[in-house]
């Protein structure tokens, strides 16, 4: 049986009304769902951006049903003053027919969260900086992604699609030779990861945010197996750049350095987080295990083990060698 996932957590504020602006990486991974989600429950969106309108207009046409979805849509060209200024949101909320105080602005730029709190509104941070959401303290609540968002506290309808502590995502595949792994990983943490080079990946890194994902991993001349991966910098160890470190929920007698790994992530599990000591970093890492092996044996993310990127690997593998 397959529970979908509410978290109960405390209203803080009562808002009516949203307001996004898609300027910057909002406009990635989590936009669409939050768009349909809101729009599909009534709840009035609009779009306030410091561009010009019809450079807004462009970008919207690029999503279809973006436009649509939007109540008010507002350029920096309609206002007297761009943001830090309130101008845009006030605007906003005047075209929407709703009091400043009933608003809940969405932003990723400093300047953008400053507008909004001077607009006398509630504010959701989603920074667009790496490893500085510190900046972001004017902010009513900061978030890592999109994909952390909880209507719910706000006094919106919540999303109902996360399953057993996972939020299914639109599948996307990564790949390469394997450049490091049962090092740090087995080393320090007990858990052997197989870590693909970022070089040829840093568009699509930057699409998808930090944090904890989970699917399927095709090793070369090896198999298919489970696994759990992390995106992002590693807050305990810190890392200086983004990184792909995947976990394959097997046991290995060897290392397989310079073999070819492919991952077709599914699913999404919780944003990357600092902890405390090694020992609470260890064990949320084998609860993330827990989660993604369990979550991994449901229909929705089980048929993707017969993906074709995993078994073209395996049928090359198996020619190269026949």
């Amino acid at each position: 049986m397959i529970s979908k996932m509410s978290i109960a957590s405390p209203v803080k504020k009562l808002v009516s009304s949203v307001i996004l602006d898609l300027d910057g990486t909002l406009l990635n991974t989590g936009a669409n769902r939050l768009i349909n989600h809101l729009h599909g429950h009534g709840i009035p969106i609009a779009l306030a951006s410091n561009s010009p309108r019809p450079f807004i207009e462009k970008k919207l046409s690029y999503h279809p049903g973006w436009k649509d979805s939007f109540s008010v849509v507002i350029g920096v060209d309609e206002v007297k003053a761009g943001k830090p200024s309130p101008d845009l949101f006030l605007e906003a909320a005047k075209r929407l027919n709703v009091q400043p105080s009933s608003c809940l602005v969405i932003e990723d730029s400093i300047p953008g969260v400053t507008a909004g709190k001077a607009a006398g509104m509630k504010v959701i941070a989603v920074p667009s900086l790496p490893k500085q959401s510190h900046l972001y303290t004017m902010a009513d609540e900061v978030i890592n992604s999109l994909f952390d968002l909880r209507p719910e506290q706000w006094s919106l309808p919540p999303f109902e699609d996360w399953i057993d502590g996972t939020l299914p995502i639109e599948s996307w595949n990564i790949g390469g030779p394997v450049i490091k792994g049962f090092g740090r990983g087995s080393k320090v943490l007990g858990i052997p990861t197989a870590n693909l080079s970022t070089e040829s990946y840093s568009s699509l890194l930057s699409e998808y945010p930090s944090g904890v994902y989970f699917g399927w991993a095709g090793v070369s001349k090896r198999g298919i197996y489970k696994m759990v991966m992390s995106i992002g910098w590693n807050p305990y160890f810190n890392n200086p750049e983004k990184t792909i470190e995947p976990w394959l929920l097997h046991e290995f007698e060897d290392d397989f350095y310079g073999e070819e790994l492919r991952l077709v992530v599914v699913g999404y599990i919780r944003p990357e987080a600092n902890f405390p000591s090694l020992e609470s970093l260890i064990a949320k890492i084998h609860e993330d295990g827990r989660i993604a092996e369990n979550a991994l044996d449901l229909p929705g993310y089980s048929k993707y083990k017969d993906d074709p990127y995993l078994n073209s690997l395996l049928k090359t593998t198996c020619s190269s060698h026949s």
